[in-house]
């Protein structure tokens, strides 16, 4: 590469990465953030044991009583987190240090669509894919949580994409680093096992004479997984089994889906989740890419089109887990926006192909065009992630009519607990003494408590107290409401309600709200009308 590529390469790694961090405190904590935050405590200060005292750590009773908690889940990010926290909690403030993880893969991702597109179809589609990944609203919110989809996303694309270099090189030195991507991104999460699936499958019919190279690369990831993960030295065999064992009997949570609750949504719900919370212009660009690529003849545009479905597919098995929006698909997102880059590259080309733009007098327009047309496909993109901000998981394109429009059709309005801190802010500036506040779903209270709530707030997950506390709190993620919040959301005014294009994310209803819409479902009981 020349030394404006590399400057490119430098600055979209920088300027992501310092946009999440000056942004990561806008962000109340989500449902998961606290559990991979304490995992992640211990995992880090069992390292550091082991290289101060290895005698010490490494005993069977030592290594257990460190790696149990949160042991279903793969340790990079909470090791990361931890580390980031241990070194850098002292500086940065509120839970940045532990976010800040999420924010280097993110830039890594971003970085490697650019790289790897420059190889597909030029300079400007690495460029627009890997600015079309960043301002993806929702990408941008996974950037700012300590949690485990921004790095399977990463590791996943980059798992894929250094395969796909080190084959077509022939490389042992980059199928090493393959080999160690992969271990990366099965130390992320349960989706990295799909990873052998789509490289072996590809490589059979692009690179089948290269297989030592894919060998090493499906041995060193492993291999490494192994090595990172001190939970399997003690039992592999049993905690192995354990581990997949959880996942394959994950528990299927409820998803309000086109205007009906399941508990395991319909097959097509990744993709139409995926198509309605991608920019509407970015989604146009990606259908033109994927029509116009030729697999048949491009080994990385093949491998491309085989991730996007190796992301998606898994998802969409009838016993798959489908909730919480894109969040358990979330690697599909690169692919997609490595396809927007080649939507783009198929219109620069198109329009350069245009009579009048071959003249002389018009070569100053013809360099400007792809300018033009990037911003322009990149534009809404901003702008749907400013005006979410802070809450980009409640996103939804204009095909659905925004975050409103989205929420009238039936989608879920926004999951992951990350808007209740404006909750705790509106129950600590009450001036009500000793409020209690009824908060709905049950099991959310600790995230409350650890936005540092008011001492004297009594916070109460027993509905049936609902006719004697003072509040009554829930965020918009329909499929947790009980028919107490179906009515009040439908029939009471919120004395605090937060919104994104008029549709509410978080509603806190007074004592008076709640007597009303009780007696109007007492009156209705006694006289043996429907709810």
């Amino acid at each position: 590469m020349r030394g404006r590529e590399w400057g490119v390469v430098a600055a979209l790694f920088v300027l992501p990465f310092c946009w999440v961090l000056l942004s990561a405190t806008d962000y109340g904590a989500t449902y998961d953030e606290p559990h991979y935050a304490s995992a992640g405590s211990r995992y880090a200060a069992w390292w550091a044991r082991a290289a101060a005292a290895p005698g010490e750590a490494l005993t069977r009773d030592a290594i257990y009583a460190a790696w149990r908690l949160n042991h279903e889940h793969p340790p990079l990010q909470k090791v990361a987190s931890g580390f980031s926290y241990r070194w850098l909690g002292d500086v940065l403030p509120g839970l940045t240090a532990m976010r800040l993880p999420s924010a280097l893969w993110y830039s890594l991702a971003i970085c490697a669509l650019f790289l790897f597109l420059r190889g597909v179809w030029g300079f400007g589609a690495g460029l627009v894919a890997a600015i079309a990944f960043a301002t993806l609203p929702r990408i941008f919110a996974h950037a700012h949580f300590d949690a485990l989809d921004m790095p399977m996303a990463a590791w996943f694309f980059i798992t894929a994409a250094a395969t796909a270099h080190a084959l077509r090189r022939n490389s042992w030195g980059w199928a090493a680093l393959a080999g160690g991507a992969f271990g990366l991104a099965l130390l992320a999460k349960v989706n990295a096992f799909f990873l052998p699936v789509l490289l072996i499958s590809w490589a059979l019919i692009w690179h089948r004479r290269r297989w030592p190279k894919l060998l090493a690369v499906m041995l060193i990831g492993p291999a490494v997984f192994f090595a990172a993960w001190p939970w399997l030295w003690i039992a592999p065999i049993a905690h192995m089994r354990g581990y997949f064992a959880f996942h394959f009997g994950h528990a299927a949570y409820n998803v309000w889906y086109l205007g009906k609750l399941y508990q395991l949504a319909p097959w097509h719900y990744p993709f139409v989740i995926a198509a309605v919370i991608t920019p509407a212009l970015v989604l146009i660009a990606m259908a033109a890419g994927i029509a116009t690529a030729r697999p048949r003849r491009s080994a990385n545009e093949a491998l491309l089109l085989l991730g996007l479905a190796m992301a998606l597919i898994p998802s969409a098995l009838p016993s798959s887990p489908k909730y919480n929006g894109e969040r358990l698909f979330l690697p599909a997102f690169p692919f997609i926006a490595a396809f927007a880059g080649g939507g783009f590259a198929w219109a620069v080309a198109r329009v350069r192909s245009l009579d009048f733009l071959k003249r002389e007098e018009n070569a100053r327009l013809a360099r400007l065009l792809p300018v033009m047309i990037g911003a322009g496909l990149i534009a809404p993109s901003v702008i749907g992630m400013m005006r979410t901000h802070p809450y980009q998981l409640a996103y939804y394109n204009a095909f659905v009519g925004g975050t409103a429009g989205a929420t009238k059709r039936g989608f879920e309005t926004i999951y992951w607990g990350q808007v209740l801190a404006e909750g705790v802010d509106f129950i600590n500036q009450v001036e009500t003494q000793n409020p209690r506040v009824l908060v709905i779903p049950k099991g959310v209270i600790y995230l409350l408590e650890l936005q540092h709530a008011r001492k004297d707030a009594q916070f109460t997950a027993d509905e049936s107290e609902a006719g004697s506390v003072d509040y009554v709190m829930f965020q918009c993620m329909q499929s947790d409401f009980t028919e107490l919040c179906w009515r009040l959301y439908r029939e009471a005014k919120p004395s605090k309600v937060v919104e994104v294009d008029g549709a509410p994310l978080l509603v806190v209803y007074d004592r008076e709200a709640v007597a009303r819409v009780l007696e109007t479902l007492r009156t209705q009981m006694n006289a043996g009308e429907p709810g």
